[in-house]
């Protein structure tokens, strides 16, 4: 039961006030996986200050349109995010001004550069082809964001940025890949081998030890505001051939397109070190995880790899006879 949509003409405003909070907090989202952290909701502020430098509490609420005291809390949350300062006024000591960090001018021109753009695209096609009254269209945004939000129509349009995992995030890459490949329930992402395999998909100790026995491999990582949302594993063998391997994306994250671009950032990172072709092994079982493999421009090589059931460092099997199908895909 929606009792806003029941009553659309009784409800409107708390309808409006409703879609509103959904847009501002998913743009949010959004704007962080460009790497941009700002506060939901305080970008107009930023950008003010960044037009007309040294604005006063009371001025900033009035372009704003909002009350003082709501100024006031947006501003102490943009100080201590770091993005402004406030500086009292030499002469009248009860007044004070309102100034960009450099870090929160960095906000506004890597903003201009990529977020707002990218909003833009989002905002556009999600506003296409709206039709009827203003109810009606309500309603079908409502739908579309419900069908499809901001974060995952803008992954279509983003280029993950990818780089080597720093020691310090070694547990978190550990803790992203348990849950990606091991978890069950209403957690289970499409490419969890739950069922399959049993125990962990690696510890912290193991991936520690393999990152050490590998010099020349590298664990790239996709991190957002809220952490390690991505990884995967790129290695050079020989004559231009890289192996990749545990590629994994949040659950959270997953059907949104990240993992295909996740998987052209680390296929851009193999070509630039000379990289010229990228062979993968996937469990033969995982048709689906396959399908999307070929699709994404991989073969089958028509060979196998029997699964190491005597190293349980990677999971322990609950079916005999798992096998590892030979993938590779030569880069353009």
């Amino acid at each position: 039961m929606d009792i806003l949509s029941d009553m659309p003409y009784a409800f409107l405003g708390s309808r409006l006030k409703r879609l509103a909070e959904q847009l501002q907090a998913e743009a949010s989202v959004l704007v962080q996986n460009t790497g941009i952290h700002v506060p939901a909701g305080l970008y107009p502020v930023l950008l003010a200050l960044y037009r007309q430098p040294g604005l006063t509490i009371g001025e900033l609420a009035r372009c704003s349109r909002v009350s003082q005291p709501a100024m006031t809390s947006s501003i102490n949350r943009l100080i201590r995010a770091g993005l402004v300062t406030r500086q009292s006024d030499g002469e009248d000591r009860r007044k004070s001004f309102i100034r960009l960090t450099d870090e929160g001018t960095n906000a506004i021109v890597r903003g201009e550069e990529m977020a707002w753009p990218l909003l833009g695209k989002v905002v556009q096609e999600l506003t296409a082809g709206l039709s009827g009254n203003f109810i009606e269209q309500i309603a079908q945004l409502e739908k579309r964001l419900a069908e499809r939000p901001l974060p995952v129509r803008g992954a279509r349009y983003t280029k993950l940025d990818v780089r080597p995992v720093r020691e310090d995030e070694i547990a978190d890459v550990v803790t992203l890949l348990n849950r990606a490949y091991r978890s069950g329930g209403e957690e289970a992402g499409w490419t969890t081998e739950a069922g399959l395999l049993d125990g962990d998909r690696i510890s912290e100790q193991t991936l520690r030890e393999e990152l050490a026995s590998k010099p020349q491999a590298t664990l790239l990582v996709w991190k957002t505001a809220s952490g390690i949302d991505g990884c995967v594993w790129v290695e050079p063998q020989q004559d231009g051939v890289w192996y990749l391997g545990s590629l994994a994306i949040a659950p959270s994250q997953q059907n949104a397109q990240y993992g295909r671009r996740l998987l052209e950032a680390a296929e851009q990172w193999c070509r630039a070190r000379g990289g010229k072709r990228v062979l993968m092994t996937v469990l033969q079982v995982r048709e689906s995880l396959l399908a999307w493999y070929l699709r994404r421009g991989y073969h089958r090589t028509g060979e196998t790899e029997p699964f190491p059931v005597d190293d349980t460092r990677f999971g322990i099997p609950t079916r005999p006879g798992l096998l590892f199908e030979v993938l590779v895909k030569t880069l353009s």
